[in-house]
Formats: C-alpha cells, sequence, structure tokens
C-alpha cells in the first residue's frame, strides 16, 4: 500500500508535533491513510495499519504537541504507533478540531487523554479500540453492523471483492462502486477490522495481476504464536492474515523456499510451544546438530521438556532454534554454553585418495575445506606418499583440530565426494 512519511510541510498543515524519545532515536513513521465509513446509528472511521505481532517491543514513549488539528488525524497517528486498530464512532460527521499537549507518555496513555478530554469514551477487545460518544457505545457495539468505505490504491475492488467472499469473512454485505478503487463492506468491527488488515496486507503494485498466498494451518498454537516463533527463527512474516485458524501469507519472497517454511511451522507447532520461551542460540564451535543430541543428555526437571529445532544442513550450520519452559531458559543457555567451549586440539585424518594426481586434489581440496570450515590452512596436512608405488600413489589429507571442528571436516569432505576415488594425471613434486 502506499505510503507517505510526515514532512516538514505535512506536520505545518496537520499541526501534530510527535518529538520521540531516544527509544525511537526521533524517527518519524508513516502516516496511515484514514479508512472513513458512515452508518447507523453513529459514523466512523477507521484508522492504524495491520496489528503488531506479539513478539514486538511494548511502544516508545512520545511527546505530543497538538493545536487546531483534526481528531481523526491524531487517532490515525496513535493507532500506527500501537500498531492497532482504532474505531471513532460519534453521532457527529463534522471534523473536530483538538489543541492537546502531553510529555512522554505510552500511545495508549495519550488516546486516554484524549478521550477524556472530549467527553468521549472507548472500548477495547484485543488490538481493537473503539472510541465513541458516552452513553451511547455499549459492550454490545462489537457486534452491531456498520457500513464502511474502503479505499484502495493499486488492487481493484472488484477483485478484493470476489478475494473477501472467497476467504469467506462474515461481512452482512460487499459491493464496489464504479470507481475501480472503492468498497463498501457491512459488518461488525472485528469483520471490518479484518478486511482493512486484509487490504494492508496484498494492496500493493505487486498484486495488481493476482493476489497469490499460501496458507499455513498450526493445530497446536494459535496462528498469531506461529508468527513470533518463526520470527524467532528467523523467518519474518510481513504481510499476512490471521483468519480463524489460519494465517494466510502474502510474502512472495517466501513463496520459492515454502516447503522448507512450512516443515518449520510444522516443528513449532506443538502443545509445549504454546506459552514456552523461543530463542535462536548461535554457536561458535560445534554444529547445531551435535548441540541439539547432547543437549538431550541434560536434566532440566521433570516437566522441563526441551525442544530444540535445527534447520537446513545442521550438520554444518550453527544456528539452533530452543523451545522451553521460561523458567529454564538460564540453564538451558548455560548449557549450551558449556556444549559450546573450546576442547583440546587433536589428530585425524580428513579424507584420502590414492592415483597419479590425488596430491593436487587434495590440495585443492585442502583450500576450498578451509574456506568453508574456517579452519586455517596451516591446521591441515598432506602425507607422503603411502603405498610405496610411485605409479599409484596414496596421500591422506589430516587435521590438527578440536574434535568437533575435526568432525565438521571429515563431514564436508564427505559432502565433497571424490577423497577415496582413483585419478590420472601427474604424480606430486
Amino acid at each position: 500500500m502506499a505510503r507517505r512519511f510526515f514532512t516538514c510541510e505535512s506536520i505545518r498543515k496537520l499541526k501534530i508535533i510527535f518529538v520521540f524519545t531516544l527509544i525511537t532515536a526521533g524517527m518519524f513513521y508513516p502516516a496511515a491513510p484514514a479508512r472513513i465509513f458512515a452508518g447507523s446509528p453513529v459514523s466512523a472511521a477507521v484508522y492504524g495499519l495491520a496489528p503488531a505481532p506479539a513478539f514486538a517491543a511494548a511502544p516508545p514513549q512520545l511527546t505530543l504537541d497538538v493545536r487546531e488539528a483534526d481528531l481523526r488525524d491524531v487517532l490515525s497517528a496513535l493507532a500506527l504507533k500501537m500498531g492497532a486498530t482504532v474505531i471513532l464512532a460519534t453521532k457527529e460527521d463534522k471534523p473536530v478540531k483538538i489543541t492537546f499537549q502531553v510529555k512522554n507518555v505510552s500511545p495508549l496513555q495519550a488516546l486516554e487523554l484524549i478521550v477524556e478530554k472530549q467527553g468521549l469514551t472507548y472500548l477495547q477487545r484485543e488490538n481493537l479500540i473503539i472510541v465513541g460518544d458516552q452513553g451511547t457505545l455499549q459492550e454490545s457495539f462489537f457486534n452491531q453492523l456498520l457500513l464502511t468505505r474502503f479505499n484502495t490504491f493499486y488492487v481493484p475492488a472488484t477483485k478484493l471483492l470476489d478475494f473477501i467472499k472467497e476467504l469467506g469473512i462474515p461481512l452482512k454485505s460487499i459491493t464496489s462502486e464504479h470507481d475501480q478503487n472503492v468498497l463498501w463492506v457491512q459488518g461488525t468491527a472485528p469483520a471490518l477490522q479484518k478486511v482493512r488488515e486484509l487490504i494492508n496486507a496484498v494492496d500493493g503494485e505487486e498484486n495488481q495481476l493476482s493476489l497469490e498466498y499460501r496458507t499455513l494451518t498450526p493445530t497446536q498454537i494459535p496462528p498469531a504464536r506461529a508468527v513470533e516463533l518463526l520470527a524467532k527463527a528467523g523467518v519474518t512474516l510481513k504481510r499476512y492474515l490471521v483468519l480463524n485458524n489460519r494465517l494466510l501469507v502474502f510474502d512472495r519472497e517466501l513463496f520459492s523456499r515454502w516447503a522448507e517454511l512450512e516443515a518449520l511451522a510444522k516443528d513449532l507447532d506443538t502443545l509445549d510451544a504454546r506459552k514456552q520461551k523461543a530463542f535462536v542460540y548461535q554457536l561458535k564451535n560445534i554444529v547445531a546438530r551435535d548441540a541439539a543430541e547432547r543437549l538431550k543428555e541434560f536434566d532440566f526437571g521433570t516437566g522441563n521438556e526441551v525442544k530444540t529445532v535445527t534447520f537446513n544442513n545442521p550438520e554444518f550450520g550453527r544456528e539452533l532454534l530452543v523451545i522451553c519452559p521460561p523458567e529454564v531458559e538460564n540453564q538451558v543457555r548455560s548449557a549450551l554454553s558449556s556444549l559450546d567451549g573450546t576442547r583440546q586440539k587433536t589428530r585425524a585424518p580428513v579424507a584420502a585418495a590414492s592415483g597419479k594426481s590425488a596430491y593436487q586434489a587434495l590440495n585443492a581440496k585442502r583450500s576450498l575445506l578451509s574456506e568453508m570450515s574456517g579452519v586455517p590452512v596451516g591446521s591441515m596436512h598432506i602425507s607422503s606418499n603411502l603405498s610405496g608405488d610411485d605409479d599409484n600413489p596414496q596421500y591422506v589429507l589430516w587435521a590438527e583440530e578440536t574434535p568437533d571442528k575435526l568432525k565438521l571436516l571429515q563431514d564436508l569432505a564427505a559432502k565433497l565426494g571424490g577423497g577415496g576415488g582413483t585419478t590420472e594425471g601427474e604424480t606430486s613434486p
């Protein structure tokens, strides 16, 4: 979706000045275009971007100086900072101008103070906040039908209309105007929120021709928890929609490795992962496969099951995803630190080759193994001719390193292959 940043000119026009603390380094954030709609019994407007994921950091403190600014513009900016949806539902259709100053408060506290000053109140359900008139805003408002107008920038409204129907979002009605970028939707506030989240996820230039997506359906953990755990594993979803127990992913850059992502999501989808701690541990001396196997030998107490997830090529990789109860996280980290310590060096063969060009082959392999493993070339040596036959020489590549690095070299050499075959060519000098 097209976005714009606050500039000096736009700040002057809106008369909204945000001065963020050092937490945000004074950075301005993109303004969310307002989604305006009107309907009985109140007029309303929806603001905000897709909800922030569960693992997001707490909103920063801010200082707000508002002078004769439109209440809707202020709510739009606060909704963006909270990663939430804010619906302004009042009987008045005319813009409301406010003047307001506050220093070093959270976005939610700023919203509460503005609401109180305007004689309004608000209801909150998860990341959906409805601001309205006192006495008319009841808890049942979440179930009332509202008529909403949504504007799109890239994806035609008719294409979105068919797509929303296909997804089965519970709406009373949905129609498009002659304007191909206007969509009218009638439904409850939670349903309208899903429509807004969907539009924010798909309304990009790449989706003008087709709306492609992939689906994850976790069975043991909520979709939002799956998003959190995937991010911990290094897969950050940027454009997605949580719909019931489904997670619709619109990040096209992930489609080429979707099978890998599905396998990872399946590993994470366990009962133990619902409330447990998840973190990625970076190993230095041992590979993920060995760390996962050795961690099984530790006893962290009854009921404190520790689950590990390795990524592709765990015999070479050094990242280990750990899921464990929060109370044993420090113990697990300590155990991994002890496992990943530097061991005393020893000597062992890595690869062997025979034939007239065997020496040259092992010398080339030594250079490649050094580049792939980080083990210095000086730690790897090639023996003299073990066969004693100049017509059919035999050499061994051996190394002096820690046991874990030796195993890594051996695994890499085996992966490269050709170490034990007979090659033709000239003998070594």
